[in-house]
C-alpha cells in the first residue's frame, strides 16, 4: 500500500501531469504538489477535498491514505485491519488507473 504522498505522485504520473498541471488544476502552488510528493509537508483537509473533487471521488476516499506511511507497523495490526489494508491497496489501483483520467480531463479545460 502507498502512503498519500506516493499515491499523489503515482496518480500525477498516470495522469501524464507535470507537478506545475497538477498545481493548476488543483489552484496550489507546484512548491506545495513537491512538499507532499516528498513528504516534506502533510496535506490538509482542504488539499484532499480539491483532489477528490478533481478525480471525482468523495474526500473519504484519499483519507485513509493520509495515515499510510510506514507499513512496517503494519506487522501488529488485526486480522480485520489487515483485510482492510488489502481492500485499500485495491482502492489505490483504481484511483491509480482510473480516476486520475479525471485530472487529465482537467488539464485540458
Amino acid at each position: 500500500m502507498y502512503s498519500f504522498a506516493e499515491l499523489l505522485k503515482l496518480i500525477r504520473k498516470e495522469a501524464h501531469l507535470t507537478q506545475e498541471m497538477l498545481a493548476k488544476i488543483l489552484g496550489v502552488s507546484t512548491i506545495l504538489i513537491s512538499m507532499i510528493e516528498t513528504g516534506q509537508k502533510k496535506v490538509s483537509k482542504v488539499f484532499i477535498k480539491k483532489l477528490a473533487a478533481k478525480l471525482d471521488v468523495h474526500p473519504s476516499t484519499l483519507a485513509p491514505f493520509v495515515f499510510t506511511e510506514n507499513m512496517e507497523s503494519s506487522k501488529n495490526l488485526s486480522t480485520l485491519e489487515k483485510q482492510l489494508l488489502e481492500i485499500g491497496t485495491k482502492l489505490q489501483s483504481h484511483l491509480i488507473k482510473v480516476k486520475s483520467k479525471n485530472l487529465k480531463s482537467n488539464a485540458k479545460k
